[in-house]
């Protein structure tokens, strides 16, 4: 009787010994990870792809946020993760070093901003990580030389503006006859540019890449008769910002004035097909290089196209009157784009010639 007590004590314990190596398994499983995304805002995004990766073995789980932004992952064995939520419309984000344990759940909330698609690090090569690498230092660099470009710069620009002026003011004494005031006025203005440029050549030494100190360093020297330099200068600021139409326009400014119609014609061209907003003052401007050239027939072309672009630009009515009053078969158009400039004209002696040059055309018909 004794013995059989001892034989059942002995098979009981056995029996939970059993149970309970069978139940770790089971509790081994029982890790989540979970969290919520949202967007710069605050506000829930739904549907975002959550893939949870094993670092230290390779597996892979993947979960979506629910209309709420959440997302939950139950059954995750031991070890440690990297967990990466991606969305469409924003940058991807990524945790790791997450070690779920089986004593509470582990939450990695996500906060995406707005933008495209693009890789982590961890899926780069080594090439694409190192060009990475090189494109961060450059950002710090110029971030770090950012205030002295801006420095500099500003002082170019306060300098070219007096030159301006400076200029402006001689071509006044010019015309009224004062033409020892006036050379003094235009040596003061070069003397202007010139320590313009020095200080945008101080801005560019500290960051080349700057596409807006090259254009007002190429102005500069195009006022000051730089002419071959502002070129090469306004092709590199382009070549930097090719999205900027009013680089293509002051270029193609620079390219009349040195003779190279052709090129100054593609110049404006480019510039209305970057913006076509601006369309009218670029055909404007083709026209008027065209008209400098002797080519009336094709700047009256580029004034109705600026015309076209901006049915309301006087100038451009004004210069097609004139561009057509040559010629006997045009002049009911161009009495037509004259009347027109009458009634919108804002240069009152410019009004005057055009009523004198309509009254002159009506004679003619």
């Amino acid at each position: 009787m004794f013995n059989s007590i001892r034989k059942l004590g002995v098979l009981a314990i056995s029996l939970i010994g059993v149970a309970l190596v069978l139940s770790l398994p089971a509790m081994a499983q029982n890790r989540i990870i979970k969290g919520k995304v949202t967007n710069d805002k605050g506000e829930p995004i739904v549907g975002a792809q959550i893939v949870i990766q094993g670092q230290d073995v390779k597996r892979e789980y993947s979960v979506k946020s629910d209309k709420k932004g959440d997302y939950f992952y139950m059954g995750i064995p031991y070890g440690q993760y990297r967990v990466i939520c991606r969305a469409q419309g924003y940058q991807p984000d990524f945790v790791q070093g997450i070690t779920p344990s089986i004593s509470e759940e582990r939450d990695v909330p996500f906060k995406l901003n707005p933008g495209p698609d693009r890789k982590l690090p961890f899926e780069m090569s080594e090439q694409e990580r190192e060009k990475l690498k090189q494109e961060a230092a450059k950002a710090e660099k110029q971030r770090a030389a950012g205030t002295e470009v801006k420095a500099a710069f500003d002082t170019g620009l306060k300098l070219s503006q007096e030159g301006q002026t400076l200029s402006q003011e001689g071509e006044k004494l010019a015309l009224e006859g004062k033409k020892e005031e006036a050379d003094k006025k235009k040596a003061e203005a070069a003397t202007k540019y010139a320590d313009a440029i020095g200080e945008y050549k101080k801005a560019l030494e500290k960051d080349q890449e700057q596409p807006y100190v090259l254009a007002n360093m190429a102005d500069a020297m195009s006022k000051n008769n730089q002419n071959d330099e502002a070129l090469v200068t306004y092709q590199k600021a382009i070549s930097l910002k090719p999205d900027d139409a009013a680089m293509y326009t002051n270029m193609g400014v620079l390219l009349g004035k040195m003779g190279k119609t052709a090129e100054s014609q593609e110049a404006f061209k480019k510039a209305a097909s970057v913006n076509p907003a601006a369309a009218g003052q670029n055909f404007y401007n083709l026209g008027a290089t065209l008209v400098n050239s002797g080519r009336a027939a094709e700047a009256a072309d580029a004034f109705k196209q600026a015309i076209a672009a901006d049915p309301n630009f006087a100038e451009a009515y004004y210069q097609l009157g004139l561009c057509l009053s040559g010629s006997q078969a045009t002049i009911p158009d161009a009495i037509k784009a004259l009347q027109k400039y009458i009634q919108i004209g804002q240069k009152a002696d410019q009004v005057e010639v055009a009523k004198q040059l309509v009254s002159v055309l009506q004679q003619k018909k």
